[in-house]
């Protein structure tokens, strides 16, 4: 999952989860092509993103959202990444839109622990 920032028109950022896919070094996500979210997108493609796994992991994005048309042949490789992740995607969603996060910034957190290293400094 990931929150997703976008901008309304009044330019101020209204955050919602989406399901975050990350595919070939960027998130993907969808939403309904009619959705609040999309409207924001194609007119203000400024957003930011946060994806966390409890304390150990955080991933945040900064950057602009691309629609893309899933159906291209382009984005086969998305299109059959979509079908192993949800293996009943073509049941309820092949109507949905999609966009990239074309990231100018993004910052990784993750807890030594987590990652199975040993600590800096035993305390």
């Amino acid at each position: 999952m990931l929150a997703l920032a976008t901008v309304s028109v009044a330019c101020e950022p209204r955050v919602a989860p989406v399901d975050g896919l990350f595919y070939r070094g960027a998130f993907w996500f969808g939403s309904s092509p009619d959705s609040v979210r999309f409207r924001h997108l194609r007119a203000r493609p400024a957003v930011s993103a946060s994806h966390t796994q409890g304390e150990e992991l955080a991933v945040s994005i900064h950057g602009r959202a691309a629609e893309v048309d899933i159906n291209a042949p382009g984005n086969a490789g998305f299109l059959e990444y979509l079908r192993a992740v949800y293996s009943n995607w073509d049941d309820w969603a092949p109507g949905s839109a999609y966009a990239r996060i074309d990231a100018t910034r993004m910052f990784v957190f993750a807890l030594r622990d987590s990652l199975g290293l040993e600590p800096i400094a035993n305390a």
